[in-house]
């Protein structure tokens, strides 16, 4: 008997098209880490020698560590940038590959909450679950907002954990529960803190839905194999060292308000709690609606599907109550503050809760499953974030790693030159500013021309863009283009210049610190050419 193509399969792919829309649009768009995932993929290329080595060279344990120092639970894992890597080999630049991999998790993060939701609660269900997912306020903040690219990439293995978890409490098997294992070493090896509150998730829904004590050990078992063997394959960057534990210093000060998981307002601005805070911590009015409608309608439920969705329904709930203030000394007296860099990433989880809550609703009310209700819930989906697919672009390509990084605020992505680098010239120099972090002071950039002997033939020094666009006033993820010229001495040497470029404060003459706390150096390839 031939099975029926399930043509879900292709809408799903096909309704995505709007979330991923914005990718194609040439240029890179502006979120919170700007090209920090680029400049981390040519950071890893760099080290793959290393790995062809076996750990003679820097491959074998290598993490993104560019702009901040590395935070074991809380820091990125390679296994993102392995992904861009693939789609370097087929030719693309670095920010097309790091574009390619947000597709990508658009794409096959509704594909496997359909694999979830489908299992759980029917097809009809397993539509509305995975496109509510993919259409997640968060889930797209995740992507046009922050940049988070390991956390995008968790969004695909969380609901095809679960789905494999729940597939072996039921089926068992001895394929499926190494697939358990291996699908929880890839979260792991993509964001450690994340896989292991996640696998506190995953053993209350074992021990709170297992159908038998045996299928509820053994699965929990294999669970404990893929905690154990993420930690294994994170042994190399471990033993190599260079990296923190522990909460970050912001923690405590990002726990949200009420207020904030129910506004309806969608903002480019920063991180910042309260009132004035300018990004989008909602749980998403349609997410939200169809749970809350979903929980009305349980009594009409077999009671299977009303465990489950009552499961997700209380997940949501408590994980909702640990994003708030009052939450504070839970999570420093367990050392849960360990894990996350924010509470608020809980959102993430509080989403996958949400989005299988709104697909049980169609098992607790076929009617909804039937034309045309169904068209207008996946509309209401859609359209309904609509509006929060509209990120800023930079036209800047960046195809090499960055000129430097000034300690952990600032970086100089790229320079253009014009002019020749001669004695009784004038040349005008492009610098790109991004902005890694918002900052409270003002610093002066110095231009300095100088010859072999470091002597100073030319110099400018002004805030940027000849202080229009004070350092104060850049936000996170920003690019400055900032633009100098500098007349080279007559006196000078004919030829062999260099160009030094740095920050520092005024008042104190203090610099930015760059990588090795030595200055940047800029050399043009050639004279007159473009940098």
């Amino acid at each position: 008997m031939r099975r029926r193509l399930d043509f879900n399969l292709i809408l799903i792919p096909l309704l995505a098209i709007f979330a991923i829309a914005p990718l194609t649009r040439p240029g890179f768009f502006l979120a919170h880490s700007g090209f920090l995932p680029v400049l981390n993929l040519f950071d890893l290329e760099k080290a793959l020698p290393g790995l062809v080595r076996l750990g003679a060279g820097p491959g074998l344990g290598w993490a993104p560590r560019i702009g901040e120092e590395y935070n074991l639970f809380t820091g990125e894992g390679p296994l993102p940038y392995a992904l861009a890597e693939a789609f370097r080999l087929l030719g693309m630049s670095g920010s097309q590959a790091v574009k390619g991999v947000y597709a990508l998790g658009f794409l096959l993060s509704g594909l496997a909450m359909y694999a979830l939701a489908r299992r759980l609660f029917g097809p009809h269900g397993g539509l509305i679950a995975a496109l509510v997912y993919t259409y997640l306020p968060y889930h797209l903040a995740v992507v046009y907002l922050r940049g988070a690219f390991a956390e995008s990439v968790a969004f695909i293995l969380f609901p095809l954990l679960l789905w494999a978890v729940d597939v072996g409490l039921k089926e068992g098997g001895r394929f499926v529960l190494a697939l358990s294992a291996l699908l929880f070493a890839a979260l792991a090896l993509t964001q450690a803190g994340l896989a292991l509150l996640y696998a506190l998730f995953l053993w209350a829904y074992i021990f709170a839905l297992g159908p038998s004590r045996e299928a509820k050990v053994r699965t929990a078992s294999a669970l404990g194999v893929g905690v154990g063997l993420g930690f294994l394959l994170l042994l190399p960057l471990i033993l190599k060292g260079g990296y923190l534990l522990g909460p970050g210093p912001d923690f405590s000060r990002h726990f949200l308000y009420p207020f904030q998981l129910f506004s309806p307002t969608w903002k480019y601005g920063s991180m910042e709690m309260g009132w004035k805070g300018g990004f989008p911590f909602q749980l998403g009015a349609v997410a939200t609606g169809l749970t809350l409608l979903s929980l009305f309608a349980l009594s009409r439920g077999v009671k299977e599907v009303r465990g489950k969705i009552l499961f997700f329904l209380a997940g949501a709930g408590v994980m909702a109550l640990l994003t708030l203030g009052p939450a504070r000394l839970l999570w420093e007296t367990t050392c849960l503050s360990w894990l996350l860099a924010y509470p608020w990433q809980l959102l993430a989880l509080i989403g996958l809760c949400t989005s299988a809550a709104a697909g049980g609703l169609l098992a607790l009310e076929p009617r909804l499953a039937r034309f045309p209700w169904s068209a207008a819930l996946v509309a209401l989906i859609v359209l309904g974030s609509y509006n929060y697919l509209s990120p800023r672009f930079t036209d800047l390509e960046v195809k090499k790693p960055a000129q430097g990084i000034l300690g952990d605020k600032v970086v100089l992505l790229d320079y253009k030159l014009e002019g020749p680098l001669r004695h009784g010239a004038t040349i005008r120099l492009t610098l790109y500013w991004q902005a890694l972090k918002e900052m409270e002071k003002d610093y002066t950039v110095f231009v300095h021309v100088v010859d072999g002997e470091g002597t100073v033939w030319g110099q400018w020094d002004s805030q940027p863009v000849s202080g229009e666009r004070p350092t104060s006033g850049w936000e996170r993820g920003e690019v400055i283009g900032d633009t100098y010229k500098v007349s080279i001495d007559v006196e000078g040497p004919r030829e062999g210049y260099k160009i030094k470029v740095g920050v520092y404060l005024v008042e104190t003459g203090e610099r930015l610190p760059t990588e090795g706390n030595t200055f940047i150096l800029v050399e043009p390839r050639a004279e007159g050419s473009d940098g």
